[in-house]
């Protein structure tokens, strides 16, 4: 598969999950030309403030998990990385349970650590289709080999499951085939992972799929 192929398929995913809350701005709009009522007025500038915030948090959270933020092997705040994650699931399915860890400045990632865990977070939140919980764990390696930073992202909720293709698509190695918007996050992160020699597992629960990965620290 190419990166050609797979910008594509990321861009669609991107317009997908644009595209509601850019049609409901269409709407209100619309409302605001041709209500005189002040209280639908009132409502569809309610409307436009809320479709324009859940476009920019989403447009954020892509921006840095998709694209070029922080500059090539640049750590990246947690903070900054679970603020963007709260704010993308704050109107979505799922509900960010990201504890705070005492040591979690010291935990600095790089880039593509970041965009790694950002990506397992999206699509654990496409795997609660019902509502649930999106819950991530960081810890550092107790080990006397290389610094390393166990990952662990799980989707909690009833029926929680991946979706079509996308356990396939975290295998690095496999050629691509039937790739499609909503696994190509997983492509990503499977790539990125492999990059610093890392893979990322799939541990399938009842009503939970767990994501697992051991991240590098910023040299």
């Amino acid at each position: 598969m190419s990166d050609l192929m797979l910008l594509s398929l990321l861009c669609s995913k991107l317009c997908h999950d644009l595209v509601g809350p850019i049609s409901a701005i269409g709407n209100g709009v619309e409302i605001l030309e041709d209500e005189d009522d002040p209280e639908m007025r009132q409502q569809a500038v309610e409307l436009l403030a809320h479709s324009a915030e859940l476009a920019a948090n989403r447009l954020k959270f892509m921006r840095l998990a998709f694209g070029a933020a922080g500059g090539e092997g640049v750590a990246i705040n947690l903070t900054e990385a679970r603020r963007t994650a709260e704010d993308f699931l704050a109107d979505g399915r799922g509900e960010l349970d990201w504890p705070v860890s005492q040591d979690e400045e010291n935990l600095g990632l790089d880039k593509a650590g970041v965009k790694v865990l950002l990506n397992l977070i999206l699509i654990a939140n496409d795997a609660i289709p019902r509502g649930g919980f999106v819950r991530v764990e960081l810890k550092r390696g107790e080990s006397g080999g290389p610094p390393v930073i166990h990952a662990a992202v799980r989707a909690e909720g009833s029926g929680a499951r991946l979706g079509e293709g996308v356990e396939l698509a975290f295998d690095a190695a496999s050629a691509g085939e039937g790739l499609n918007p909503k696994s190509a996050p997983a492509r990503l992160a499977a790539d990125l992972a492999a990059s610093f020699g890392a893979t990322v597992s799939v541990m399938p629960r009842v009503d939970a799929v767990e994501l697992l990965v051991d991240l590098v620290p910023a040299g």
